[in-house]
C-alpha cells in the first residue's frame, strides 16, 4: 500500500537530516538561526528561512542522526532541507463536509509559526509583572518566591531572567554557541557584577541537554501521532542547548532560551513539580494581573468578580469594565491547548471546548443576570452597548474561529441580544490598554462595522498600539538588562 503524501513528504525530510552529522549539521543551524536575531522578520525570512524549520532540521538530526555520516553541509544542502520542511507541509486529507476542517488544518501552522514572531520584551516583563508582582497580593497555595526557584534548579525568578538574557545574547553574538569559559574573561568582569556566575551557570546546566537525554524527553512528551510528526514535540523548548557528541554546546533556536522563563515556559515544569495546583495558582496570579492591566483605562470603572445566588455561591465571571458608552464582560482562562491539540489532532475540538465553553457559559451567566436586573449586579450597567471577551494567558490561536463555528460569536438573553464575543490573549489586551480612555471609542467603532456571527478583528489597526504598557515597562526595566557588549570573544 502506497504511503499517504505527508507521509512520504515528512519522512523525506527525516532522511534528508539523517544524511549529515550532527555534529556539524547543528551548529550550522544554530549559526543561521543566531544571524536571523529577534522578530519581526521580513518576509523572505518567513518564506526562505523561518526558525521554525530550522529547529525542525536540528530536532529530526538530533533525535535521528549520528556520527556514521560523510555528506558535507552546505548552503545548497540547507536550502535543499528547508524545501523539504515545506513540502511537508500538508499533514492529512480532510473528510469532505467536515465542518471543523479550516480550524483544525490552520491550527498546526499558527502554533508552528507564531509563537516565534512574538517580541521577547512582553513575555519576560509580563512573567515578572504576573508572578514576582502578583505574589504581593494574590493568597497561593503553592506558588512561593521558593516554588518558583525549584522549578528554575534553585535559582529564583528574577535571578533566572537575568540569567537566561545573558545566555541569549551570548549564544546569539557566538553563532548559537555557548562555553563556560567565556565568564572567564577579562570582558565580562562587568557582567559577572549584575548577574552572579552561580546563576548563570545553573541556568545553562538547567537548560542544557545530551543528544541522548534529547531523545529522551522526546519520547517521554511526544504525542504519538505518525501523520502528525511534523508538529510533534521539540525538547528545544524545554532544553535550548544540546551538547554534541563532540563536547560542544549549542543552541539551534537561540530565541527559545528565554521563553524557557516565561509563564508559558514554567507552565509544565510547575504543573510536573507541583501538579493542578501550580496551575489553579497561576490562574489566579492571572485574574489579578488582568485586573492590574484594565485600570490602566483612563476613568473606567473596574469591578472584581461578584457572588450571587441565595447562597452566594454562584460566580460571575471575573471583570467588569464600565465605560461611559460601553460595557466590557471579561472572563479569564489559563488553561493551554495540548501539544496534540495544538498539532490539530482528535484533542483539539474537545480542548477548545474545555477551553473555551467553559468561558463561553460564564459569560452567558453574567449577561442573563444583568438582562433580569439581578440586584448583585445592579451597579453593572446594561443600557449601552456590551463585549464579552474571552482573556487567555496564551493566544489560543483557534479561538475566535471556534467561536464563529460553535456559536455565532455572540450572547444573547432578554433584552440584550446579539452580544459579541471575541476571544484575545494578554498580549493583545496590555496593547489595548494603552489607549486609555480612547480604547472605547475604538472598540465601538470597530463595533460598529462589525457583522453579527463573525469573528471580532481583535487585530484590527484602531486597536493596535506602539504605546509603552506602564505594568510591562515597570516590570522590565526592574532589570539591569546591560546595553554593553558581551561574549565577544577572544
Amino acid at each position: 500500500m502506497a504511503q499517504p503524501r505527508w507521509s512520504r513528504n515528512f519522512n523525506e525530510f527525516v532522511q534528508a537530516c539523517r544524511a549529515y552529522r550532527p555534529s556539524e549539521l547543528v551548529p550550522t543551524i544554530a549559526r543561521i538561526s543566531a544571524a536571523l536575531g529577534e522578530p519581526p522578520y521580513s518576509d523572505d525570512v518567513k518564506r526562505r528561512c523561518p526558525p521554525w524549520g530550522l529547529a525542525a532540521i536540528a530536532r529530526e538530526s538530533l533525535l535521528h542522526g549520528n556520527e556514521h555520516r560523510d555528506k558535507a553541509v552546505t548552503d545548497d544542502g540547507i536550502r535543499v532541507l528547508l524545501q523539504k520542511f515545506f513540502d511537508a507541509d500538508v499533514p492529512r486529507d480532510p473528510a469532505p463536509g467536515d465542518p471543523g476542517v479550516l480550524i483544525s488544518l490552520v491550527t498546526p501552522i499558527l502554533y508552528e509559526q507564531f509563537p516565534w514572531q512574538e517580541p521577547i520584551y512582553e513575555e519576560l516583563a509580563r512573567s515578572h509583572a504576573l508572578m514576582i508582582e502578583g505574589l504581593k497580593d494574590v493568597d497561593t497555595k503553592v506558588i512561593s518566591e521558593s516554588a518558583l526557584a525549584e522549578v528554575l534548579g534553585g535559582v529564583p525568578l528574577g535571578d533566572a531572567i537575568a540569567a537566561t538574557f545573558v545566555l541569549q545574547v551570548g549564544a546569539n553574538r557566538n553563532g548559537g554557541l555557548y562555553d563556560s569559559s567565556w565568564l572567564d574573561q577579562d570582558n565580562f568582569k562587568d557582567v559577572l557584577e549584575l548577574y552572579p556566575r552561580g546563576n548563570i551557570e545553573a541556568a545553562a546546566g538547567r537548560l542544557t541537554a545530551t543528544q541522548a537525554e534529547f531523545q529522551d524527553d522526546f519520547a517521554k512528551w511526544s504525542h504519538g501521532i505518525k501523520e502528525l510528526a511534523k508538529f510533534d514535540y521539540n525538547p528545544l523548548a524545554r532544553t535550548p542547548f544540546v551538547e554534541l557528541t563532540n563536547g560542544d554546546t549549542v543552541a539551534p533556536a537561540p530565541r527559545l532560551i528565554m521563553r524557557t522563563v516565561t509563564p508559558g515556559g514554567l507552565y509544565y515544569p510547575g504543573l510536573v513539580r507541583y501538579d493542578r495546583a501550580f496551575t489553579t495558582d497561576l490562574g489566579y496570579l492571572f485574574e489579578h494581573y488582568v485586573g492590574r492591566q484594565l485600570r490602566l483605562i483612563d476613568g473606567a470603572e473596574v469591578h472584581p468578580e461578584l457572588s450571587y445566588g441565595p447562597r452566594r455561591d454562584k460566580k460571575s465571571v471575573d471583570w467588569f469594565v464600565v465605560l461611559p458608552g460601553l460595557v466590557l464582560i471579561i472572563e479569564c482562562k489559563l488553561k493551554r491547548l495540548s501539544l496534540e491539540a495544538r498539532a490539530g489532532g482528535p484533542a483539539l475540538f474537545p480542548e477548545l471546548a474545555r477551553a473555551v465553553d467553559k468561558a463561553y457559559e460564564q459569560l452567558g451567566r453574567s449577561i442573563e443576570q444583568l438582562a433580569s436586573k439581578r440586584p448583585e449586579f445592579e451597579h453593572i450597567p446594561s443600557d449601552r452597548p456590551l463585549l464579552a471577551i474571552v482573556v487567555s494567558a496564551e493566544p489560543i490561536y483557534g479561538g475566535n474561529a471556534y467561536l464563529v463555528e460553535k456559536h455565532g460569536a455572540t450572547l444573547s438573553a432578554g433584552h440584550l441580544q446579539n452580544v459579541p464575543v471575541a476571544a484575545i490573549s494578554a498580549r493583545e489586551l496590555e496593547a489595548w490598554v494603552t489607549h486609555g480612555a480612547t480604547i472605547e471609542d475604538r472598540l465601538l467603532e470597530v463595533l460598529d462595522n462589525h457583522a453579527v456571527g463573525t469573528a471580532l478583528p481583535i487585530h484590527d489597526d484602531r486597536l493596535h498600539s506602539n504605546r509603552p504598557n506602564s505594568i510591562l515597562e515597570n516590570a522590565w526595566n526592574t532589570y539591569p538588562f546591560p546595553t554593553f557588549g558581551i561574549y565577544e570573544g577572544e
